[in-house]
């Protein structure tokens, strides 16, 4: 490896080296404390290394990695994330009573599955990270393993997960068959010489598939509602905004590659899958009042309309994708936050009824709660409206009328159950403490409600950024 490898490992080296660090100096003494100081450091540290290596781009570590500006993007939304959440989980475990250092361990185990997954442009790195990412999941869903309904979220998760890796592997085993190569270079030349054959379209077919169990499409969204409540409050946030994140860009990179959106039947299946999932997402949703449920729902809607991105074929089709990423990340984090910060000792905040009254006790969590809503509703001015709106520009300017239609209706549907909440928070009456924020959660919470605003208000500094640097 060339000087320059090294350099562009930077973050990931950073990342996976944290760990190993932690574990050494749990051998000698344990201080919850300082391995949370020190995660917050590393996960600094890495996204303060983006910058150094930001001018080598694009720079590819052959076979396996590659460096380039969209990578970066992606990679710097991860480690911001996982700043956010690791705040958000010291302030959880604390009123939980379990300070387990372990817990930050696996995060950062975890955080290298999702940067490997957005910097790969191989089967073996897309494999490698998905199954870090995965097997790391296990353990934090089941973390608080006194509860048996997380412990009971694990095994689901774990069984569905087994099964969406069998599909995956079995379709990168097929489309090696039908191309001789595994890396996505290699299979989109192969693509581009002749036309896609039976074997090539099932293999792709089946890890359309295992990325359907992953990012929880229907019909393979079984898990999610189960898993989201399930999980911790900071885990399902992980869940909700890296986890799919990461697994969003790497679908979106090897399906360009291949140019899945000149197949006729990859256009069909892709089409058929995002409206179920738009409209049975938003349609379950309305019959929950168990808020994380519900979000859990809501999410599987938010992931058919992404898809719409997969099929415009367009650089500005990448650019809308990055921009919704972003945007429901940051909104995800908000709304999975302030859930963190009200759970107690006994169970998480999940049942609406107890979201009653809290803007009369607690006004500032009550705003950030609230515009989390407007944002994912697509509230004009929110972060959410904007990535909506090119989204739905992109999939009319490629004449995807269906899947472009298909989102202005079910986002009409998705305001009953959002805006139910915010009328829940405003009504008087209420049993839910007041409760007195830490320095963590007000920075937590204050960084989410400027970024909804600013990237609903002023979008141009990110969409300018996203058109000079990714091609």
């Amino acid at each position: 490896m060339t000087p320059t490898d090294f350099l562009c490992l930077t973050p990931l080296l950073i990342v996976a080296s944290a760990p190993v660090i932690m574990m050494l100096t749990l051998t000698v003494a344990r201080n919850f404390r300082v391995i949370y100081g020190f995660s917050i450091f590393m996960f600094l540290a890495a996204f303060v290394s983006l910058f150094f290596i930001f001018p080598d781009m694009p720079h590819r570590i052959e076979p396996l990695i590659i460096m380039d500006h969209y990578a970066i993007v992606f990679l710097g939304t991860i480690l911001f994330t996982c700043i956010m959440i690791t705040m958000l989980s010291f302030t959880y475990f604390r009123l939980q009573g379990i300070e387990k250092e372990e817990y930050f361990i696996v995060l950062f185990v975890a955080a290298l599955g999702a940067s490997i997954l957005v910097t790969a442009q191989h089967f073996t790195s897309f494999f490698l990270g998905l199954e870090t990412l995965s097997i790391s999941l296990y353990i934090l869903i089941a973390y608080l393993k006194y509860r048996d309904y997380s412990v009971e979220a694990s095994i689901k998760f774990l069984v569905i997960a087994s099964v969406a890796t069998a599909f995956l592997l079995f379709g990168m085993a097929l489309i090696y068959a039908a191309t001789g190569s595994m890396s996505f270079s290699g299979i989109a030349q192969a693509v581009v010489s002749k036309e896609m054959s039976p074997l090539l379209l099932t293999g792709t077919g089946m890890m359309l598939a295992g990325i359907g169990f992953k990012l929880a499409l229907v019909p393979f969204h079984m898990w999610a509602p189960d898993v989201y409540e399930g999980a911790p409050a900071p885990v399902t946030t992980f869940i909700a905004t890296i986890s799919k994140g990461a697994i969003i860009a790497v679908a979106l990179r090897f399906f360009m590659n291949i140019r899945a959106f000149e197949n006729q039947t990859l256009i069909v299946t892709i089409s058929i899958i995002a409206v179920l999932s738009m409209f049975a997402g938003n349609f379950l949703a309305l019959q929950q009042t168990n808020i994380k449920r519900l979000l859990a729902y809501s999410s599987i809607a938010h992931m058919g309309y992404l898809l719409i991105t997969l099929l415009t074929g367009t650089v500005e089709g990448i650019h809308a994708a990055i921009f919704y990423v972003i945007s429901y990340t940051i909104t995800s984090l908000g709304a999975f936050g302030v859930l963190s910060i009200l759970s107690d000792s006994d169970h998480d905040t999940v049942d609406m009824n107890r979201l009653k009254g809290l803007f009369f006790r607690n006004p500032w969590i009550a705003i950030v709660l609230s515009l989390s809503m407007f944002s994912l509703a697509g509230i004009p001015l929110t972060a959410g409206f904007i990535a909506k709106f090119y989204v739905v520009l992109e999939g009319l300017r490629s004449n995807l009328w269906l899947l472009a239609v298909s989102l202005v209706v079910n986002t009409v549907i998705s305001l009953y159950y959002y805006l139910r909440i915010i009328k829940t928070m405003f009504t008087e009456s209420g049993s839910l403490p007041f409760r007195n924020l830490p320095v963590t959660g007000h920075v937590v919470l204050a960084v989410v409600a400027a970024a909804i605003l600013l990237l609903g208000i002023l979008p141009s500094f990110l969409t300018v950024f996203l058109n000079n640097i990714i091609r």
